[in-house]
Parts: C-alpha cells; sequence; structure tokens
C-alpha cells in the first residue's frame, strides 16, 4: 500500500490536484475561524471587562441615572449581617482630549479592598490607589489621544473641561485584555471630585456568604426598594451588552454557517478534480480489500485536513485583523467597548472541525461509485434518473411552499426559510444546468462553431457532470448570498435613513456637549443662561431635550424625550402600532409614552394599557404608540421632556433644540450660536450635519454585512475559479491528444470558456432568482429579530450585479489558466476519467 501511495503522489499533477484541495479547505477554514474571532471578541471584551470590576462579588447594587446614589447606602449595605465585602464604584461617561486627538471613554472611579478580589488595577496597594489624584489609562488609548505617563488630558464632563494628569499607561500585562477597552481609572474620591458628584456612588458590588444567601438577598432586595436602585448579578453589565449585541452576533452567526458551507463546497469541488486519479488509486487497491483502501482514504484525508486546517487558522487570524477589525461605534455611547481580538478554543476547535470534515467528506464522497460500483451502476439506470429526478423536483416545490405558507404567519421562520430557498435550489439546479445545455447544443448547430461543439460534448461527458453540477452549485450560492446580503443592507439602510431624519428634524440647530459621546444626546450637563441664547438674533424658539439611557430587565434602553413644543415628537415613518396623531397628543400632554416593538412585545402591553417605568422616581404611564427601536437594538422610549425631569428628578438639558427665524439660513445662525457659546464646552449643529453624524455611526453597525457580503463573493469566485481552473488544468492530457486531430488553439481556448460560461450561467441565474426571494425572508428575519427600522423592497439590481460580478470576475481569472492549458503539445495518449 505504501508504495502505490508513494507511487500517486510522484507525479507533479497528483501534487497540483491536492495542492488545490489544501487550498480550498484552507480557505473555508479561514473565513469560518475569522468569523469566529470578530463574533466573540466584543461579548468576550465587555465580560473581560465585568470580571476584573466584579472579582468575587456576587451581586450589585446599581444607580439608576448618571447621579448615583449617596454613599450612606454602602455603610446600610456594609451592615447586613452576612455581607463579606462591598465595593464602591462611580462611573461616568466622558470625553478625553489629548493633544493628539479625543475619544468617549468610561471614567470608572473605585476604592477596592484586600477581599473584593478586584483585578482591575492589582499593580496598585488600596493605599496608592486611594490617595492618587491623578487617571490611569491603557497604553494604545493613551497612544490615540497623544499622550504619555506624567503627561496631561482634558476630561469633558457635560459641558466642562477639567484638565488631569495621567499617571501610568498600562500595557496588556498589566491589565490583561482591558488594554483594549476605552477606560480612564482613578480613585473613588478624585473621579467624585472631576463628576461634581461628592459621596456619591452609581455601583455597589456585593460578596456574601454563601450559607447566608437567602437573608442577605432579601434585606439587599428591601435596601434596593427604598433606594430606588437595582439589584442585579455581578454580571449584569454582560447580560445587557449581549441583547445589544445580538443582532451584530445573528448576522456574523449566519456568516459562519455561510462560511463552513462555502468552505465545504470549495474544499468539495477541488477535491472532485482528483477523482480520476483516487478512482485509479482504489482500483489498485480493491485486490487488496475494502478495509485497506478506506483506511488510506481516510489518511489521505487526514493529512490534506491537517495541512489545510493549520494554513487556514493562519490565514483567518490574519483576515480577523484585516477586516472584522472594527467595533461597531454606535455601541460605544453605552458601553465601554474597544477592539480587542479573542481567540477562544472553541473557535480554533469549530474551524478545525469544519476543515476535517470536509477532508473525510471531499476524499470518500468522490469514491463511493467505485468502491460500491455495481450498486451504483444500477441506481442510476435510465428508470432511476428518472425517478431521482422527480424526487428532486418535488422536494424543491415542498421547500419554496413551506416558505411561502410560513413567512406571513411567522417571520420568525425566516431563517428556516432560507435554508429551504438554498435546498430548492440545489434540487431544480440540474434541470436548468440541463436545460441551458441542450440551448447552447441547438445554438452549436445553428452556428456551426467548432468551439460550442466541443464544449456541449464535454459538458455531456457522465463522468464530469457532478463536477460540473457541484461548481455551477457553488456559483449559484454565491450570488445567492451576496444578494441577499445586498438587499437587506439596502432596506435596512433605507429605513435607518427614515428613522435619522425623523430625530433630527424636530429642530434646525442642536446644541450639545462637543465630542462624539453626544450624539445619541444621553449626557446631561449643567443648564446654561438659556434667555440668554434664545434672545439671540435668528433665534425663533429654544427648547429643552433631555434623553439617558436606562436599565430596564436585560435592556439598556434609550430614552429620547424632546420639548412638547416640538412639532414632530414621534417619527411618522417608524410608528408601527397605534395612530400618529392620536400617540403625538399623547406625547405632549404627559403621562404617555412611546415605547419600542420588542420592548412592548415583551412586557405584553397594548396601546393605551399603563406600565410602570423602573426610572430613578418609578413612574406610571400609558402606551401611547409602538415604534421601531430607531436603530438602538435593545429598544427605545419616547416621552416629552417636561415627564423626563419628573421621572428623574433632574432638570438638566441634554441638548438644546432651536428653531430658527424664517428666512435665516441654519449654517449662518451655527456661527452666531458659536460665538455666543464659545468656551462653554457645547457645540452647534445642524440638522444636516447631526444627520451626516448618525449616518456615520450607522454605518459601522452597517459594515458588517458589508464586509460579509464582500466576503462570500470573494469566497465563492475563489471557490468557483479554483475548481473550474484546477479542472482545467486537469485536462491538459485530453487538450493534447485533441490537438492531434486539428482544432486550433484558439477554438479550444474559446470551448474552455464556453464550458465555463455555461455553468457558471446556469448557476448564477438560479441563484439571482432565488435571492430575490430570500432578500425579503432575510429582511423580515432582521426586523423580528432585532426590532430595527427596516422598509422592505426587492433589490434587482443587486441580484443582477452579483450574477455579473461572479461570472465577470470568474471568467477573467479562468482565461488565464486557460490559455496557457490550450497550449500544451499535441499527444496520442488518451486521459482516462
Amino acid at each position: 500500500m505504501r508504495y502505490i501511495y508513494e507511487a500517486r503522489y510522484s507525479t507533479r499533477t497528483s501534487l497540483t490536484e491536492q495542492g488545490f484541495a489544501i487550498l480550498g479547505l484552507a480557505v473555508g477554514v479561514a473565513l469560518l475561524f475569522a468569523s469566529q474571532i470578530s463574533s466573540t471578541s466584543l461579548t468576550r471584551s465587555v465580560a473581560a471587562l465585568n470580571s476584573q470590576l466584579v472579582g468575587n462579588a456576587q451581586v450589585q447594587m446599581k444607580a439608576r441615572d448618571y447621579k448615583g446614589v449617596p454613599e450612606q447606602l454602602l455603610s446600610a449595605v456594609r451592615s447586613v449581617a452576612g455581607v463579606a465585602s462591598a465595593l464602591p464604584m462611580l462611573e461616568r461617561q466622558v470625553n478625553l482630549i489629548g493633544p493628539g486627538g479625543e475619544n468617549s471613554v468610561d471614567l470608572i472611579g473605585v476604592q477596592p479592598d484586600g477581599s473584593s478580589g478586584m483585578s482591575l488595577l492589582r499593580g496598585f496597594s488600596a493605599t496608592q490607589l486611594a490617595s492618587v489624584r491623578a487617571i490611569v489609562l491603557p497604553a494604545p488609548l493613551a497612544t490615540e489621544v497623544g499622550v504619555r505617563a506624567f503627561g496631561h488630558v482634558r476630561l469633558q464632563v457635560g459641558a466642562q473641561l477639567v484638565g488631569v494628569p495621567v499617571a501610568a499607561t498600562l500595557s496588556e500585562e498589566s491589565i490583561g485584555g482591558l488594554v483594549h477597552s476605552p477606560v480612564a481609572l482613578t480613585s473613588l474620591s478624585y473621579a467624585q471630585q472631576l463628576t461634581q458628584a461628592p459621596s456619591r456612588l452609581t455601583r455597589i458590588f456585593v460578596r456574601y456568604e454563601p450559607r447566608r444567601a437567602r437573608v442577605v438577598l432579601h434585606t439587599l432586595a428591601s435596601l434596593a426598594r427604598a433606594w430606588n436602585v437595582n439589584l442585579e448579578p455581578s454580571t449584569y453589565e454582560s447580560r445587557l451588552f449581549a441583547v445589544a449585541v445580538a443582532p451584530q452576533s445573528s448576522s456574523e452567526q449566519l456568516f459562519s454557517g455561510i462560511s463552513a458551507f462555502v468552505g465545504l463546497m470549495f474544499a468539495f469541488n477541488a477535491m472532485l478534480i482528483a477523482v480520476p486519479a483516487r478512482r485509479k488509486l482504489i482500483q489498485d487497491m480493491l485486490p487488496h480489500g475494502a478495509a485497506p483502501t478506506i483506511v488510506v482514504l481516510l489518511i489521505e484525508a487526514a493529512v490534506l485536513g491537517v495541512v489545510a486546517s493549520m494554513l487556514g487558522l493562519v490565514l483567518g487570524d490574519a483576515l480577523s485583523v484585516a477586516v472584522f477589525h472594527s467595533t461597531p461605534g454606535y455601541l460605544t455611547f453605552a458601553f465601554p467597548i474597544g477592539n480587542p481580538r479573542i481567540i477562544t478554543w472553541q473557535a480554533v476547535a469549530l474551524a478545525v472541525a469544519v476543515g476535517m470534515g470536509a477532508a473525510v467528506v471531499g476524499v470518500l464522497w468522490p469514491a463511493r461509485n467505485v468502491i460500491w460500483g455495481s450498486r451504483e451502476r444500477d441506481r442510476w439506470r435510465p428508470r432511476g434518473r428518472r425517478t431521482w429526478s422527480a424526487v428532486r423536483l418535488v422536494v424543491g416545490v415542498l421547500c419554496v411552499a413551506v416558505t411561502s405558507f410560513e413567512l406571513p404567519s411567522n417571520t420568525d421562520a425566516a431563517v428556516i426559510g432560507n435554508i429551504a430557498l438554498g435546498l430548492a435550489l440545489l434540487c431544480w439546479l440540474p434541470f436548468l444546468f440541463d436545460a441551458a445545455l441542450a440551448a447552447v447544443a441547438r445554438l452549436s448547430h445553428v452556428l456551426n462553431d467548432l468551439g460550442m461543439v466541443v464544449a456541449v460534448s464535454e459538458l455531456e461527458t457522465p463522468q464530469t457532470r457532478v463536477r460540473y453540477l457541484a461548481i455551477a452549485a457553488t456559483a449559484a450560492l454565491a450570488v445567492f448570498g451576496t444578494s441577499e446580503f445586498a438587499g437587506i443592507q439596502a432596506n435596512l439602510t433605507r429605513g435607518l435613513d427614515a428613522s435619522i431624519r425623523g430625530m433630527d428634524s424636530g429642530a434646525n440647530l442642536w446644541v450639545v456637549p462637543s465630542g462624539a459621546y453626544s450624539l445619541q444626546a444621553t449626557v446631561p450637563f449643567q443648564p446654561g443662561d438659556t434667555r440668554r441664547i434664545a434672545s439671540l438674533p435668528g433665534v425663533r424658539q429654544l427648547s429643552v431635550y433631555r434623553g439617558s439611557f436606562l436599565d430596564w430587565g436585560t435592556r439598556r434602553l434609550w430614552v429620547i424625550a424632546p420639548a412638547p413644543s416640538i412639532q414632530h415628537p414621534v417619527p411618522a415613518s417608524q410608528l408601527l402600532g397605534g395612530e400618529l396623531r392620536a400617540a403625538t397628543s399623547r406625547v405632549r400632554s404627559g403621562a404617555w409614552a412611546v415605547l419600542s416593538k420588542s420592548l412592548a412585545r415583551e412586557r405584553h402591553l397594548q396601546v393605551g394599557e399603563p406600565f410602570e417605568l423602573p426610572s430613578p422616581r418609578p413612574t406610571v404611564f400609558r402606551l401611547a404608540g409602538v415604534i421601531s427601536n430607531l436603530g438602538w437594538p435593545p429598544g427605545t422610549i419616547i416621552m416629552n421632556s417636561a415627564e423626563y425631569a419628573r421621572a428623574w428628578g433632574s432638570g438638566a438639558p441634554s441638548a438644546y433644540e432651536i428653531q430658527t427665524t424664517p428666512g435665516i439660513k441654519p449654517a449662518a445662525e451655527r456661527l452666531v450660536l458659536e460665538h455666543a457659546l464659545a468656551g462653554e464646552g457645547l457645540s452647534v449643529q445642524t440638522a444636516a450635519e447631526r444627520e451626516q453624524l448618525h449616518y456615520a455611526a450607522a454605518a459601522q453597525g452597517l459594515s458588517r454585512l458589508t464586509q460579509i457580503r464582500i466576503l462570500i463573493l470573494l469566497a465563492a469566485i475563489l471557490a468557483v475559479g479554483g475548481a473550474m481552473g484546477a479542472l482545467i488544468w486537469s485536462r491538459r492530457e485530453q487538450i493534447a491528444t485533441m490537438k492531434c486531430h486539428g482544432p486550433e488553439e484558439r477554438e479550444l481556448w474559446r470551448a474552455l470558456l464556453c464550458e465555463s460560461g455555461v455553468i457558471l450561467a446556469a448557476g448564477c441565474s438560479l441563484g439571482a432568482v432565488f435571492s430575490l426571494y430570500a432578500q425579503v425572508l432575510g429582511s423580515h428575519s432582521l426586523a423580528s429579530v432585532t426590532g430595527f427600522p427596516i422598509l422592505f423592497d426587492i433589490e434587482g439590481i443587486a441580484a443582477i450585479t452579483s450574477f455579473a460580478l461572479v461570472i465577470v470576475i470568474t471568467l477573467a481569472v479562468l482565461a488565464i489558466p486557460g490559455y496557457l492549458v490550450v497550449r500544451v503539445r499535441p499527444s496520442t495518449v488518451s486521459p482516462a476519467y
């Protein structure tokens, strides 16, 4: 057996074929591994931050707004029998401004004790940390803003700027994975000083004795009710982030599945090229028995799988850096997330398992006809082929029928519908392939073109039919996937555009704290002299806007509270339940609020029903209407600013909305306001400028869909081009024999391109047609799962573009190996399939 195996790999052709197989497997493993790194890094980075903050605490007492709670609560918690330690903390979102730039960061003030188990600043003693009057920054963040240890930066807290020294910059050795998080660390007392929140806390982490858990939790729950704070598990922040990042995780999980499938098809197609050589190997091995033959094939699969998996892991790691490197900016407004790369053993194991599985399938599947030759030949008699064709036709019809009947009643089944559509596509592809082949055959007779005749003859060869169908299926799935993602992205973009215009069109000008963190207007600031601003020339009306984030259950909600005088407090294009005029009137009148659909459904609320909002001062509202989540995945609440001030117990504004005098251009009035507000830490934005900032933030969330679509397209083109290129290259002996009968090189080259064109056209056209349905399915699925504002439409241009890209690029790639193959020397040696 060893001699047979060595003899096989002594030829350059066999090594070339196996090289294509390894490349195919490696690309599939790389795509899967890169997407796994991306999908796990975000959630794991927040979990790492939470873990280093939490230490060994089991629960936390969390304030409901940025003002926090008095430190007296800490004394009350520590006095509870059974509480082993209580770690106080103050957090505030601030803008960090350095010599080289600025960034939105989470200012964290802590006061650990020896029993807290907190590893956030394990290089500092409790005494050192208590006395420090400076901040500590992760090294990458310090580099980004252009500051070094013992340098100085400015912190913008609300609208106020404060100069602070930087005591140290910490490397990964000091704080582990936290080095990638946008945080500024300091002592509790200094954080209270910087934020002008003396004797205030936002969180208290509690560790209690397990044997007294029941009594401790009951007492802590009573304290939480008395002080209007939330009692939550210590890992609560991770749970909140998991809900917020769910849409991105869902899309990347889908991409992981598509990557695995594309990789499997790539590897399968690449190894189909080696069927003739593998058939010869099996025929040589069968006299020794079926078991040794299978053992040899499994050894070959193991070698291919191991080599390709190692190469794929290296490529996938590079791909995760080059492509999946950006953090969705819209999440940084509510969570301290950076841009880490966290590689887990589960991601490595999954990628390697898929690579090894694809190798085994690719090696054994093409050899089944030889190992069980007689049964397979009986199966493919004419009657058997007709029966199998009928089965494929019926299965395809059933898949489309199930999808069509299920979608209107259950949009959550759209993912299953996509799988059903893919199965229907594969079932019907042979019929379209045969129809395309028949059309080309008739056309070749009409045109009397030798190249087309040669192409038809090759495509009709039974030994190569499976290989051609597999390549056509890969092309079909390429167009199917890329067109679907393009359509979903277009629908989501239109929906977000409408949502953004609805939110920002309430005023001509917005006055907000400077810095990127004010985009969603959730950071309150000390009110200024509104009378002076309102009296400026060109200002017709000044309204106070309020807003913040609020934790309710497992959701960090975006609270929007425009002034009652705003013309359209409820975006008309985003209303999904209730009547617009009634909802607008109710929100203006007070005691009514609008909730996003996912939140209303989770709370089982209907329009008109009351609910208690867990605000700093719990307040009962009635549901005025149901809207989309306005692009914020956890959900949104809209109320008027007066009701917000009552429920939050604070009149601090988050922004000023200004209507200009008719005839005054907002851009010109902005200059007047900027001059009047100079030095106050406030910036002025026109509605159009604010829309562009929102578009930029939304584009970061949409960038994942763009990356997914491009990678699917590239992977599929590599799969199709690699498989077709290997197939063309393996036909050199056949082309050499044909040249002895007189065909010219250009005719043979045209025949190869014609073959490729028929295969690609059959697959891509069917993929384009099915992708139109998939766009609707995917858009409904995204709207149902995420609550995003989506406008449903069919993007025919996306399908046509994907169709053209796959065909044109693949044919261009195949032109080179085809040209090289037809230049081989004539030979009288006939190839064997």
